[in-house]
């Protein structure tokens, strides 16, 4: 009951009450005796006059309770408005992140929702780049309209940014697999904004409540997914399996093992030669880290570089193998330089130059004999900030070489405007280009390219004397491989230098 109602009801059964009291013990008829007595007092008439205050006091009191109900009323609307701020995205009109948390749990047990669908849109940040972050929210809107449009029955939630949690009430994995590359045709159609056509992708990971303990662990496990999702490429679809939680423990113990390697500087540097073709000699070392545990075994790099980029390591580990790289190249012929590859995350990085050149200066290493190999993916990340990078080490003499060329999103453009010393053609066209007329032709065009341009070309992975030929008749400057040696300790490159001739003859 509410209190104005309370209030009233009890007021009104006083006057019942008192009314009753009065009619009892005669209070009329006493109260007339007593006014006739008292006619020269003129107590009749001030005994109305009361009365009028009163019945003014009654009206001023209804008033105030309509004014009150009005306050109670828009409190209640500013509750309900905060409440519903709090649950619910304000671009989207979605449930947000704390629904999920907080109210999604009953809401699956009403509407018996059994699939869990986390969706993450892929280069989300290329829609802000080309159409502004009005485009990006008209986007984002446009999504869910479809999702809501195509799903009705579903219930979907914006995660925040630009990805988002649908619960849908089917409970078979084969139903889920359907549903999820529904999702990702609904999601992939062409966006119109300003005249212009967007196209977006996403990748999605997915479990159903059979697989999981309890909703918050559905959508731990629909999480680990679209990591997995993720790692497979853009407008990827992944479902959950135990594998992946094994696959993330897995990841947590080596991450942590991995903090108290590169805090104790125990993540070691293999040098690997990089040959002239021409006359075999040798130009330089490419500096490769190795981490061995005290138990002898090694952990791959392609296994923990990918986690130090994941757990915000691989600017304190890239400065240690640095510096290490570079004391080792001291010791070597003034001629040799020292290629040594930066993590498309460090491109993003403004303090990238300064902490490469306080290496050099620390170690007295020249800046003209190291080469700094950047994969074509560190440029999609943020084009202008990695030119800007790139060409401030340029200024202090630092070599820049594009790594694995032909794999990632650089462009032609990029290579006749911004300078490059060397092009690494990248080991899977050099694997099969001597029995591929389409491998030989990519790798017979990078090669011109880099003659055109009058840039260096390598390649990576020659293990063969045959592809060592054919790369040479083709123009091509550089190669790195097993055919001229593996990747070796720092202790073992000063032998391998005295049992060459001239090791670093031009």
């Amino acid at each position: 009951m509410k209190p104005a109602v309370r209030d009233i009801l009890v007021l009104g059964l006083i006057g019942i009450v008192a009314y009753g009291i009065a009619l009892y013990f005669g209070l009329h008829e006493t109260l007339h005796a007593v006014f006739g007595r008292s006619e020269s007092w003129h107590a009749d008439e001030l005994i109305v006059a009361i009365q009028i205050m009163a019945l003014c006091g009654f009206a001023y009191g209804v008033m105030r309770l309509k004014d009150l109900h009005a306050e109670v009323a828009r409190r209640g609307a500013a509750e309900a408005k905060a409440e519903y701020l709090a649950f619910h995205d304000l671009l989207t009109d979605l449930p947000n992140r704390h629904f999920v948390e907080q109210r999604l749990p009953s809401l699956c047990r009403a509407r018996r929702l059994r699939s869990f669908f986390l969706v993450d849109l892929d280069n989300f940040k290329r829609v802000n780049d080309v159409a502004g972050h009005r485009g990006g929210d008209a986007t984002l809107r446009t999504i869910t309209r479809r999702l809501s449009a195509e799903l009705p029955l579903a219930v979907i939630a914006r995660m925040g940014g630009d990805e988002f949690l649908v619960a849908l009430p089917v409970g078979a994995p084969e139903q889920a697999q359907a549903l999820a590359e529904r999702i990702r045709e609904v999601i992939n159609g062409p966006i119109t904004f300003s005249g212009m056509t967007l196209h977006v992708t996403a990748c999605i990971g997915f479990t159903t409540l059979a697989a999981a303990d309890d909703l918050k662990d559905a959508v731990t496990c629909a999480d680990l997914a679209l990591h997995e999702a993720k790692r497979n490429g853009p407008a990827s679809c992944c479902a959950y399996t135990p594998e992946l939680r094994r696959e993330l423990a897995a990841r947590l113990a080596t991450e942590s093992r991995l903090r108290e390697a590169v805090a104790a500087d125990r993540i070691d540097v293999h040098f690997q030669p990089l040959v002239r073709l021409t006359d075999g000699s040798i130009h330089g070392f490419e500096a490769l880290a190795r981490w061995k545990l005290e138990d002898g075994s090694s952990v791959p790099p392609d296994v923990f570089i990918p986690i130090a980029e994941e757990a915000g390591l691989i600017s304190d580990l890239s400065t240690h193998l640095l510096r290490r790289a570079c004391r080792t190249a001291l010791t070597w012929p003034s001629g040799l330089i020292l290629a040594f590859n930066i993590s498309p995350l460090q491109l993003v990085d403004i303090l990238l130059p300064e902490r490469i050149l306080a290496v050099l200066a620390e170690t007295g290493f020249p800046a003209h004999r190291l080469s700094v190999e950047i994969t074509e993916s560190g440029f999609a990340a943020d084009l202008e900030r990695a030119l800007d990078i790139i060409g401030r080490l340029r200024e202090q003499g630092v070599r820049i070489a594009i790594d694995d060329f032909g794999t990632g999103y650089s462009s032609l453009s990029q290579l006749a405007n911004f300078p490059v010393d060397k092009l690494k053609i990248d080991r899977q066209f050099i694997a099969n280009f001597l029995t591929s007329d389409k491998q030989m032709k990519i790798v017979r065009a990078i090669v011109q390219i880099g003659l055109g341009l009058g840039i260096a070309t390598l390649a990576e992975g020659v293990e063969t004397e045959e592809e060592h030929r054919r790369l040479r008749a083709l123009g091509c400057q550089l190669g790195q491989g097993y055919l001229f040696a593996a990747p070796m300790p720092a202790d073992e490159v000063a032998t391998y230098l005295a049992g060459l001739s001239d090791p670093g003859a031009p």
